[in-house]
């Protein structure tokens, strides 16, 4: 006896390959989501990695200009040092009676 596929078996063959399209839509969503969850970790890796490498330049620049900018102060103050050291020797009493007068000024001023 032949068999003739009717509506009821059209019927469930379609909604075995509507469940299997559904399967695999659902799986392809699911590696897809991977994929880009993956490359997105990677990429904010590499940003991440870049931003501490930055960081760390950034870091190593503003310690070198710090210590630049303090032998500069030190260089400075012995120059300073070095001028009225030189000053005092030269001009003893020039010196002396500017300090007083200086002093004098100061003294006045806070008075006020």
């Amino acid at each position: 006896m032949a068999t003739v596929n009717g509506p009821t078996n059209t019927a469930d063959d379609l909604r075995k390959d509507l469940q299997s399209l559904k399967d695999d839509v659902a799986r392809l969503a699911g590696q897809l989501s991977d994929a880009l969850a993956a490359s997105g970790e990677e990429a904010f890796g590499g940003v991440r990695d870049r931003f501490r490498r930055v960081r760390d330049n950034v870091g190593d620049a503003v310690h070198e200009a710090g210590e630049r900018s303090r032998d500069a102060v030190t260089e400075l103050a012995d120059a300073v040092g070095a001028t009225l050291e030189d000053n005092v020797k030269a001009r003893p009493f020039s010196t002396l009676a500017l300090a007083l007068g200086l002093g004098f000024l100061f003294g006045a001023l806070w008075r006020r």
